[in-house]
């Protein structure tokens, strides 16, 4: 997942936290509010920008959380009315966006509702206390309690699917209720399953797999359930395991700022090009990876972990073919850091892929390269890269797509 789908659960996350504060500011929470905070969390098949769960899903949310009707209005005249009702004119901006992120399986939407409010006296003070979240001990005594619930009946009509667990259901609503974003989702997703089964927890309790999956936290760029979200198929590469050390880790933003310590990847291979070493150099060595980490927002990107294969982006599926793009920035044009660069790729390639064909590799400069830097890398099928303002542009034509695809 991209780092805009975590900007996305984040905003799930305060839409929902602001949903639940007015609705536990009332003298009587229904089943049917509650209900409607599971469906902030919901989307329809598709993961992509369109507007078909806006009608499907989050108006009829919005509907049972404020317990009003929107016959046919637009959710931007929604945004206004709700935004009345809470006075709080900011949340027109987060209604009108775009939320949700599970796909919560359609078969049991509606015995849901039927689940809640056969257990709304079980269920009204978890929710409230998942709001109040503060510390981790308040998450696992949640966890637990989770764990006690009955599962979710498949609908009467239905003999092909079994009894769903409550976690499913319950984890994504309050991941999105805790306002440090703390509480990960344990549901049925493949990715869900792949962090799982490499943690060796896949038939443990529910307690154990939040312990296991909360333990990544502070490693790999994880900082909190959204970052773990996006790691589940990756997640191989995160953790370390006897002799097998992480490879990856979620790209951060690079310091820009400090007097006398700005980190450099690989400072050992670079003694030769001095100037690199330069505060001034690897501060546009860092600017320039912030700025192309802003610029693929929609692509999942990593940056390398161990000390074998310490590259600076790995650019998930960047095409068609869902192959992966390997990037090294430099903060110079010259032919002294052009070579280097050459070599880290193809160093870093075959750490990562081993022996591959063909190789997806690129080198992000700072400024376009003179004729003699274009044939070099021409020849040897490398992409070039560099800003021209705040636009990504290229002169292969391999790249055109990818590049124009922001």
């Amino acid at each position: 997942m991209s780092e805009i789908w975590a900007e996305r659960q984040r905003r799930t996350n305060q839409l929902v936290r602001i949903a639940a504060e007015y609705i536990f500011n009332q003298e009587i929470v229904t089943s049917e509010q509650l209900y409607g905070l599971c469906q902030l969390t919901w989307i329809t098949k598709s993961k992509k920008n369109n507007n078909a769960y806006i009608k499907s899903t989050k108006i009829p949310a919005l509907e049972h959380v404020f317990q009003m009707d929107f016959p046919r209005m637009p959710i931007e005249e929604i945004a206004e009315e709700v935004s009345k009702i809470l006075k709080k004119p900011a949340v027109k901006e987060l209604i009108i966006s775009h939320t949700g992120f599970t796909n919560f399986f359609k078969v049991y939407r509606n015995s849901s509702l039927e689940w809640i409010k056969k257990n709304h006296k079980i269920l009204r003070p978890l929710f409230e206390k998942a709001l109040q979240l503060s510390n981790e001990k308040q998450r696992v005594e949640l966890i637990k309690k989770i764990a006690k619930l009955p599962s979710i009946p498949t609908p009467e009509d239905s003999k092909e699917y079994k009894e769903m667990h409550a976690e499913y259901l319950i984890t994504p609503v309050f991941f999105a209720l805790d306002s440090r974003i703390k509480f990960p989702i344990i549901n049925g997703n493949q990715s869900v399953k792949n962090l799982l089964a490499e943690l060796k927890v896949t038939d443990d309790s529910l307690e154990a797999k939040y312990k296991a999956m909360i333990s990544l936290y502070g490693t790999g760029g994880i900082n909190d359930a959204a970052d773990l979200d996006q790691i589940g198929k990756y997640i191989i590469d995160f953790v370390e395991e006897g002799k097998r050390k992480p490879t990856k880790k979620l790209l951060e933003n690079q310091p820009t700022t400090g007097v006398t310590e700005l980190p450099f990847k690989d400072e050992s291979d670079v003694k030769s090009v001095q100037q690199a070493l330069t505060i001034e150099k690897r501060r546009l060595h860092n600017e320039l990876t912030n700025k192309l980490k802003l610029y693929l927002k929609n692509y999942t990107l990593f940056e390398g972990r161990d000390d074998s294969a310490m590259f600076d982006v790995l650019v998930e599926n960047y095409d068609e073919n869902k192959n992966d793009l390997l990037i090294e920035v430099k903060s110079s044009s010259e032919t002294a850091h052009v070579r280097m660069a050459i070599g880290q790729l193809y160093d870093y390639w075959f750490k990562l892929k081993g022996k591959t064909e063909p190789h997806h590799l690129a080198i992000l400069l700072p400024n376009p390269p003179d004729k003699e830097i274009k044939n070099l890398l021409e020849w040897r099928g490398i992409g070039i890269l560099w800003f021209s303002g705040n636009t990504l542009k290229t002169c292969c034509e391999w790249l055109d797509e990818f590049v124009e695809s922001e």
